[in-house]
């Protein structure tokens, strides 16, 4: 069977190393003093013949030695090579046997003994180690593949040194002569301690490669046993008897070499695992402290820590379980602690632990405890199994999360509420009729979106105030709602707009219940701020699944119709279905549809009217002053669209900020070419309500006139009366701030304001534009007198006068005889764009530039 990897050994160390060297180095030394005292010692066979049984028989103790250590210390997760080496040496071990009792001078061993049968065993226990220590060297330091090899193993060494014994005591004459009695040690012998050195030599090689990478067995140790080993070799090939010196060294070197195999098995079979249970115990010691340092900090911190059974019994708790439970009893199931509305999940998810489909599990639960308020806690719940997969245990964390849960709710609600109602706003509404209709879908049912705007709310705003207006919308908003079925949703759009959602409708005559119903909401008097306040509304209505299937165009489709019903006297509702069967609003749809589109396009372009002093000049004509700026479109389909028509409409589809965008940046470029040509022109330009109270209109209108190389001297900005003078407190500080950029602030359709001499007063203004209305009205008495105090009152408080509408000469020479500055009109010159524009006489008639003038464009 597969076996894990062994655990990690102690690796070599440099000075291992090191000493091994000194060893090698200092028995390599005494080995070159000798060879070249070429011997020079003979011991007598009387004295060597004690002296080599006895180091034989160190040899062989040191070799059952390491057996007996690699034997017993064996585990499936140590590294096969230690009982490989065990193994080999327990087989030196018996071989070196009968070569001490195959010396001569020692007792017959079942044959005599001989030079020639000590090197038999000899050879073949040399022959043993050296081939065991390239094996140990070559394979890798890993357990053994199955746990039974090593019974193999010892059984092939057993064969091995049993195949010896048979051939050398009762087959010695098939065995090649290593020692002939006249001339000593034959040349096989000869070779084959040089093939046992190159053996050791290879090992030595490996072990020593090994040692230098850091390895985790003692490769130091067993490189110098197989150096040494390989110098024992070298002392054999040189003796010329058993007693001289070579043969005693060699001994010598043999038993330390084993003594170094001893001592890297001793090492990687008892010391380093004794090392290893030592830093074992060290690090369960040091974490034993790290997790009592946990508990401890655990304890400070606002969180639980449970231990629960499998059945989810508590088994143990810290501290900070009793602060977050309080009184309430905590030894028993954790579920009896959970609340009663969420104690089914967490069972549930309890559940999916013990029978595996999870392995952990997050939640929010409430717990019931000693607070009067709802206690949410946070929980993370992980599984603890055993080898087999089974639960034992379960861990868990838990965090009183209740501050920030409830907080949550309360930005979570803000997001999809309106501050002022408390209705859903548009995402929460988008959402709901998203699916309402994913409903209606699969149930063949038909829903309402009601779009639903004040009439005239802007008047109630600036004859009661905003405080008032407000109170009107939160009243309206209670008494929608309280009308409503309980699946019914009204939510406030924006402004003084709100769409109610109708789900579950049978038919489009539900519709038109619900929005009677609605309608006789409104049939009532509100008393607000003590003022009695009548308010109506007018409502379009979209049906799912007759007008659209899209949300959108749902929405889309109410607002039209709800712009028709504006249309038809406000204060009633309209179907968009209804419209289109009888082909109402079309045209109204079709420019509402193109409008954005148009703008994006750049189809609406920049016209331009001339403006011209009222005194004619030497040559009894009037000068060019300037020209105003206006917008025009032309449909492929329509043709020319009216500015009345979709200038109202940009304001109602919150459009009119790009395309009074779009106008002027085009009406800039323009002007920019012709005022450096003409310099004493003036360029006017209407400002919407919207554009002037944007944040940052000012900046922007700066910014573009910089861009196109125009001072703002050169620029009037037109408004209207009801803006500049009827909000005089919200316009008053804009205008003077245009006023201290340099632009000049004309009042557009002065007259139809009723605005006082005081507020006129205040403002600053630089020019007042008559309406049209009265310049009409120039040839009657009445129409003559308020012209003449419009113009009288300019003049008091320094104003320049522009008179609109001009269509005849009998009108222009009225107005200029009441000295009024500057006229405009179609008698005098009519919008067309900048090329034509350039072309026409009066442009070109400048004393100083006129004939460059004609062909810039």
């Amino acid at each position: 069977m597969r076996v894990e990897n062994s655990p990690p050994l102690l690796p070599s160390r440099p000075q291992d190393l090191t000493q091994a060297f000194y060893w090698l180095g200092t028995l390599t030394l005494l080995y070159l003093l000798l060879w070249l005292q070429e011997g020079g010692v003979d011991l007598g066979l009387g004295r060597f013949l004690p002296l080599h049984a006895g180091m034989e028989t160190a040899s062989i103790i040191v070799s059952m030695l390491v057996f007996g250590i690699a034997w017993n210390a064996y585990s499936h997760t140590r590294p096969g090579n230690v009982v490989l080496l065990g193994a080999v040496l327990l087989g030196t071990a018996l071989l070196d046997f009968g070569h001490m009792f195959g010396y001569r001078g020692m007792p017959d061993f079942v044959t005599p003994s001989s030079p020639q049968k000590a090197i038999v065993f000899w050879l073949a226990a040399r022959t043993l180690v050296a081939i065991g220590l390239l094996m140990a060297a070559a394979r890798p330091w890993q357990p053994m593949l199955r746990s039974h090899s090593r019974y193999g193993l010892l059984a092939a060494v057993f064969g091995y040194v049993g195949a010896v014994y048979w051939l050398e005591l009762f087959n010695a004459a098939s065995l090649p002569a290593f020692f002939v009695q006249e001339s000593g040690l034959t040349r096989l012998k000869i070779n084959s301690e040089y093939g046992l050195i190159i053996l050791y030599g290879l090992s030595a090689v490996l072990f020593y490669r090994q040692a230098r990478r850091g390895a985790a067995h003692n490769a130091a140790d067993l490189f110098a046993a197989a150096a040494i080993a390989a110098l024992s070799e070298l002392c054999f090939t040189l003796y010329a008897s058993v007693s001289d010196i070579f043969n005693f060294v060699g001994h010598i070197y043999k038993v330390i070499s084993y003594g170094f195999i001893y001592r890297a098995v001793f090492v990687d079979s008892v010391h380093q695992p004794f090392a290893a249970l030592n830093r074992a115990l060290a690090k369960e010691k040091l974490w034993a402290a790290e997790q009592h340092s946990f508990v401890r900090t655990l304890d400070m911190l606002d969180e639980a820590v449970l231990e629960l059974l499998p059945d989810g019994r508590i088994s143990s708790a810290n501290s900070g379980w009793w602060h977050l439970i309080g009184n309430v009893p905590g030894n028993g199931p954790l579920a009896e602690a959970i609340h009663m509305d969420d104690r089914n999940a967490f069972l549930k998810c309890l559940g999916d632990l013990h029978n595996g489909h999870k392995d952990e599990f997050h939640g929010r639960f409430r717990i019931m405890a000693d607070a009067a308020y709802e206690q949410w806690m946070e929980c993370r719940f992980v599984a603890e199994r055993n080898e087999e997969a089974q639960l034992v245990g379960i861990r868990g964390v838990l965090r009183d999360i209740t501050k920030t849960y409830l907080q949550e709710r309360h930005i979570a609600h803000m997001a999809l509420h309106d501050a002022l109602t408390g209705l859903p706003n548009r995402v929460l509404l988008e959402d709901r009729i998203k699916k309402s209709v994913q409903l209606a879908r699969r149930t063949n049912a038909r829903l309402a979106v009601c779009f639903i705007d004040l009439d005239h709310f802007k008047n109630i705003n600036d004859a009661y105030g905003h405080k008032t207006g407000d109170a009107l919308l939160l009243s309206m908003a209670k008494a929608l709602e309280k009308s409503l079925r309980d699946g019914d949703t009204i939510a406030r759009w924006g402004g003084d707009e709100f769409v109610a959602l109708l789900p579950g409708l049978s038919s489009a005559e539900d519709a038109r219940q619900v929005a009677r119903k609605l309608v006789g909401v409104m049939q009532q008097t509100y008393e607000l701020e003590g003022q009695p306040i009548n308010a109506t509304f007018s409502m379009g209505i979209s049906l799912y699944p007759d007008d659209s299937d899209s949300v959108d165009t749902l929405l889309a489709h109410a607002d039209r119709a709800m712009f028709y019903a504006k249309s038809q006297g406000r204060n009633n509702f309209q179907l968009f279905s209804d419209m289109s069967a009888r082909g109402l609003g079309k045209k109204e749809l079709y420019i509402q549809s193109r409008l954005a589109q148009a703008i994006r396009d750049g189809r609406i372009t920049s016209w331009f009217q001339p403006q011209f002093a009222a005194t004619p000049d030497a040559n009894g004509t009037r000068p060019l002053t300037g020209a105003e700026a206006l917008a025009r479109w032309h449909d492929a389909d329509l043709g020319w669209i009216s500015p009345g028509t979709f200038i109202p409409m940009a304001e109602t589809l919150g459009l009119i900020h790009d395309l009074g965008q779009l106008v002027r940046r085009q009406a800039l470029e323009q002007f920019a070419q012709w005022y450096r040509l003409r310099p004493d022109l003036q360029l006017s330009l209407n400002i919407s309500k919207r554009q002037l109270f944007a944040p940052d209109f000012v900046d922007t209108l700066l910014a573009d006139a910089n861009n196109y190389g125009l001072p703002a001297a050169a620029l009037i900005l037109e408004v209207t009366e009801s803006v500049a003078l009827m909000e005089v407190e919200c316009a008053e500080e804009r205008l003077r701030q245009l006023v201290q950029t340099g632009f000049t602030l004309s009042i557009d359709d002065f007259g139809t304001g009723y605005a006082s001499l005081s507020q006129l007063h205040e403002l600053p203004v630089g020019e007042l534009k008559i309406d049209i209305s009265f310049v009409q009205r120039v040839h009657t008495p009445d129409g003559l007198r308020i012209l003449q105090a419009i113009v009288n009152l300019a003049r008091a408080l320094g104003l320049r006068t522009v008179a609109e509408g001009v269509e005849d000469e009998a009108t222009a020479s009225t107005l200029e005889q009441l000295e009024v500055d500057v006229l405009q009109g179609y008698h005098l010159g009519k919008p067309c764009p900048a090329e034509e524009f350039e072309k026409l006489p009066f442009f070109a008639g400048h004393p100083a530039e006129g004939a460059a003038l004609v062909t810039t464009g």
